[in-house]
């Protein structure tokens, strides 16, 4: 069982409770929801007398394993199933279509229950709360992921309104919420910001760049106010994207002069909207909008007029921007390596980077941060679990052989930078790192 599969079988249920609503019973695009949503139980039961996704704390779990990716992705749909009193759904055997259609009646509030001996059964509970929590160190760094993505989709919504201003009123909390997480577990909240388990768009990209700007800024000394001031201004510097047309965002070859142009608009764009918006410490967070492009050389964009440097929340931010952007995958590019994308951070150091900054920021990550995929010197394939620094060793897990067979249950293990002979991407391998590192058995803690 992947969580891939888990992912398609959400899918599909999302599209056919949606049209319960749309068509009456029996029309061809229903029937077509409830076949592919047939398909998909299928394969995620596959090999296997039954499954069970249970829903706890605002996460999903296939039996008892913490579904990281699906968790933030399919929030609606977490709401739709807890909304309706589940906290599990378990599928016996292959899933029946008729089975499949009273849960998606039921979920769309067209139907009173599914069948209590059917292949699908409602809240059967066969795991305790404690034995999903021991799998689920990160779950309240998580929550606040989560809620601060529902804070930003609100920002969006409220910059298409007539005066186009922010409302970031709920800036100040929301990165309180992060920022307590970060204190009492940094090493949660750092690999959720480094371990890439979804596609990038801005709002995940926000996020991600905030609570590495908190980490850096918490390791340099910076106070429990000013780094809420931080946080604000690194989860709000790309707000301005939002007003650029989204096929510029995502456009997969080189940017011609028009879009150029479009792309440099979106500092002055955040900046206004955040200006024209309400919440504490908005002034520095127009100000890190503005500047996180402007290069510690002050050769980039905008031009930075009378200044003899960027603001420090500008160049934390642009170093934990540039970092997640690099090792995200998005819709027209792959995914660096992070120890790859730390090399480029290394190369403009002095020029684009504050290069102070960028040795904090590597001291913080490790030459190999968590995560990382790792060719040894066997042929071997392993997983960093925890990130060396230095000449220190790592702790690792094997998790392809050599001959290209997956390992089921990775054993850590010490490893030293002298046997990683290359960087492997996850796809070259088929492998999910933010699943692997959040196993229970590699929980080092």
């Amino acid at each position: 069982m992947t969580e891939q599969a888990t992912i398609d079988f959400f899918s599909t249920l999302r599209r056919a409770v949606a049209n319960v609503h749309l068509y009456p019973k029996g029309h061809p695009q229903g029937e077509l929801a409830l076949d592919m949503l047939t398909e998909t139980a299928g394969a995620l039961t596959a090999g296997n007398d039954q499954v069970v996704l249970s829903m706890m704390d605002n996460a999903f779990y296939l039996d008892r394993q913490l579904l990281p990716q699906a968790s933030l992705e399919y929030r609606d749909v977490y709401r739709l199933l807890h909304g309706h009193g589940l906290d599990s759904i378990s599928i016996v055997g292959r899933a029946t279509t008729g089975d499949l259609a009273e849960l998606a009646a039921f979920l769309a509030a067209e139907g009173s229950d599914v069948p209590a001996e059917g292949t699908v059964l409602l809240n059967e509970r066969p795991y305790n709360r404690s034995e999903l929590l021991k799998h689920a160190a990160m779950s309240e760094i998580r929550h606040s992921y989560a809620a601060s993505l529902d804070f930003l989709h609100g920002v969006a919504d409220s910059m298409g309104t007539e005066d186009g201003g922010a409302d970031i009123s709920d800036a100040v909390w929301t990165v309180e919420d992060l920022l307590e997480k970060v204190l009492l577990q940094p090493g949660a909240s750092l690999l959720l910001s480094t371990l890439k388990t979804h596609d990038e768009y801005t709002f995940y990209h926000s996020i991600n760049t905030s609570l590495l700007a908190l980490t850096v800024g918490q390791a340099i000394g910076i106070e429990h106010d000013q780094l809420v001031e931080l946080g604000v201004g690194a989860l709000l510097h790309d707000l301005g994207k939002i007003r650029v047309p989204v096929e510029i965002i995502q456009y997969p070859g080189r940017l011609d002069d028009a879009m150029w142009t479009e792309i440099k608009r979106h500092p002055h764009e955040g900046a206004q909207a955040i200006l024209a918006g309400s919440g504490r410490g908005q002034e520095i967070a127009a100000l890190v909008a503005l500047e996180h492009h402007a290069r510690y050389d002050l050769g980039g964009y905008p031009t930075v007029a009378r200044r003899e440097r960027l603001h420090l929340y500008s160049r934390i931010t642009a170093i934990c921007d540039v970092y997640d952007a690099l090792t995200t995958r998005r819709a027209y590019k792959r995914a660096l390596p992070p120890a790859a994308a730390l090399k480029i951070i290394m190369n403009g150091s002095g020029s684009q980077l504050d290069p102070d900054l960028v040795q904090i920021f590597l001291s913080i990550l490790g030459i190999f941060p968590a995560g990382s995929l790792l060719r040894l010197d066997t042929g071997e394939v392993a997983v960093v679990v925890v990130a060396g620094h230095g000449e220190e060793t790592m702790e690792a897990a094997v998790a392809v052989t050599a001959e290209g067979e997956r390992v089921p249950t990775p054993e850590p293990f010490e490893l030293t930078a002298d046997r990683v002979v290359d960087l492997v991407l996850p796809e070259e391998v088929g492998l999910d790192a933010a699943s692997l590192v959040e196993s229970p058995h590699l929980n080092l803690n």
